[in-house]
């Protein structure tokens, strides 16, 4: 590639990020799926132009947002938009590897929550608090910014009921969960995005196996039973640990029941337009836990005959 179409579009990802940030900040809409989306531009830099540019792409992104009002609570406010930017960085860098992208996922996750943690860590040492109370902090964090969304969205009812205290409690104990749930479905998302995109365009054919046969280990089954059955423990911390790897193992055979519908609309050549109505119809209540009902069930009926063998 000559570098003039290189700087096209590293400068386009490069707009389209500082135009989300920017949405992010006035509109909830914009807000929800700057947080979704916002890997992506780092993606398609690092998949055309290699990882050095989707370093410089998230580094010169973050020093914008910095300039335009320099400080230590800009960081501060603004540690979320990096940790996406750095989660495009990380998958680029596995991508250029080699890495096939469940497992550059999984990676990328593990990477992100340790950074997250260690983080987590320093700022309550630094605060003088302890682990706890910086966690209710954050869990109140958390409500006040989807009561805001509620709000804007002229929907301050919570979903589901229950009082603002309940969800805050609630939240609190699912809130590591839910940062490694979110954290792996936005960078699923955008592996996703990227590949079809990078596709579209003509760039270069998905790499490896189709991502609609991912599979999980079989014996991870096993530490579901386990993870259940941890439930009824008498210890508090016990239970709240279960519920949170419960919530992530739901995830992930979520995820492997989404493959083995993309199999099957794969299969039947759906067009695709009616593909992306039904995966966003997968995330709507009930249709979730037939899904993860779907990715356990795999375990026995294998639906899309992976692991049979030739002779079969």
């Amino acid at each position: 590639m000559n570098r003039g179409r290189g700087l096209s579009i590293w400068l386009f990802c490069l707009g389209a990020l500082l135009l989300a940030f920017l949405g992010g900040q006035q509109n909830p809409v914009f807000f929800l799926l700057t947080g979704v989306l916002a890997p992506l531009p780092v993606l398609l830099a690092g998949w055309r132009l290699g990882p050095r540019a989707a370093l410089g792409l998230a580094l010169t992104t973050a020093l914008v947002i910095f300039s335009l009002k320099p400080g230590l609570e800009t960081i501060k406010a603004h540690l979320g938009f990096g940790e996406l930017l750095l989660m495009g960085v990380i998958l680029s860098f596995l991508h250029r590897r080699g890495v096939d992208p469940p497992r550059a996922i999984g990676m990328t996750v593990l990477a992100l929550t340790l950074a997250a943690l260690v983080y987590l860590a320093g700022e309550a040492a630094f605060l003088k608090v302890s682990p706890q109370e910086l966690l209710a902090q954050k869990s109140r964090e958390v409500m006040d910014i989807f009561k805001q969304f509620l709000d804007e969205g002229k929907g301050a009812a919570l979903p589901l009921g229950g009082s603002p205290g309940e969800w805050e409690s609630l939240v609190q104990r699912l809130l590591p969960g839910l940062v490694v749930v979110n954290m792996g479905l936005v960078a699923w998302i955008n592996v996703l995005a990227v590949r079809q995109l990078s596709f579209a365009l003509g760039w270069a054919k998905p790499d490896g196996s189709p991502l609609y046969h991912f599979a999980l280990p079989e014996w991870l089954i096993f530490v579901v039973l386990a993870t259940g059955f941890l439930l009824l423990a008498p210890v508090s911390l016990v239970r709240v640990f279960s519920l949170n790897l419960l919530m992530v193992l739901g995830v992930l055979y979520f995820c492997q029941g989404v493959a083995i519908i993309s199999a099957w609309l794969h299969r039947f050549a759906v067009p695709r337009i009616l593909r992306l109505v039904g995966y966003l119809l997968l995330f709507i209540n009930p249709l979730i836990f037939l899904v993860i009902i779907l990715g356990l069930m795999d375990l026995w009926f294998d639906f899309r005959r992976l692991h049979q063998t030739e002779e079969a």
